[in-house]
């Protein structure tokens, strides 16, 4: 599932593309995507208009369009934004975005991902949006502000995770962040000193901005084609070394996922 790095990935590599271009054409090829309109619909909105930006909010890819429309991309299980010089559709392409430089935005593999219009003015009281909480990477998630936001009872991997207290941040970067911090997933966060806060928010911010950096998880797959570079260092490895001690990692499940941590690394 694209997390905060993978969807910051595509918003990164996707923007220079589009940006100042106009939309000669939307097809949509698989009507259940398009969750705000008809396809009809939504192609007579799009067509014509210039973009303006891509912003991200979440998990969610903002497209912004002259005339106050903004295209929203929301990954959900899985799904892949391509920028490509032409494009043959096959069973996978859900929607074609065609632009006047001749290139087109194709995305495809969706799996419960959706694409919706909205008026760009309402964009803050979406349902879907306005439920989330600050973003990890915003300057004003301060320490203090940071352990307000995910205090309370019950394991840090769900309160990591709960996306009406932070916005992005899925089951695989939680776990790669509670492995900087030195915590382990099921922890109680009630239990949590002062220095473990200081850990775990600047691991927050740290692993996020490398993830960035890498262009995210192996599997992601950027506008341009790219797979993603990061080298998990728990998620996914059960039974595996440690990277840093050699402990094998152990697996278990913590608010009904998997989950995996170093049994000597992390306390």
């Amino acid at each position: 599932m694209p997390e905060l790095p993978e969807v910051e990935t595509a918003r990164l590599t996707l923007g220079p593309l589009v940006t100042g271009r106009r939309i000669e054409r939307l097809d949509v090829r698989r009507p259940e995507a398009m969750r705000s309109h008809t396809p009809a619909e939504a192609a007579r909105v799009v067509a014509g208009r210039h973009v303006f930006g891509v912003d991200r909010r979440g998990k969610t890819l903002l497209v912004h369009l002259s005339g106050g429309w903004t295209l929203a991309f929301h990954y959900a299980l899985w799904g892949v934004v391509l920028v490509r010089g032409a494009v043959v559709p096959d069973a996978s392409t859900a929607a074609l975005l065609a632009l006047d430089d001749g290139k087109v935005v194709e995305f495809r593999e969706l799996q419960l991902s959706n694409l919706n219009l909205y008026r760009t003015a309402a964009l803050a009281s979406m349902p879907a949006l306005a439920s989330l909480g600050p973003d990890p990477l915003d300057p004003s998630l301060t320490l203090a502000r940071f352990r307000e936001r995910l205090s309370g009872r019950g394991a840090i991997r769900n309160m990591l995770t709960d996306q009406s207290r932070l916005a992005g941040i899925g089951n695989l970067w939680a776990l790669e962040v509670l492995f900087a911090a030195g915590l382990r997933p099921g922890r109680a966060v009630q239990t949590l000193s002062e220095e473990q806060w200081k850990r775990l928010h600047q691991a927050t911010r740290s692993v996020l901005r490398r993830g960035i950096r890498a262009g995210g998880e192996p599997e992601f797959i950027d506008a341009t084609g790219r797979r993603g570079r990061f080298r998990p260092a728990v998620y996914g490895r059960g039974g595996q070394p440690c990277r840093v001690c050699g402990t094998r990692i152990a697996t278990g499940r913590v608010g009904g996922r998997p989950a995996f941590w170093c049994p000597k690394c992390q306390r």
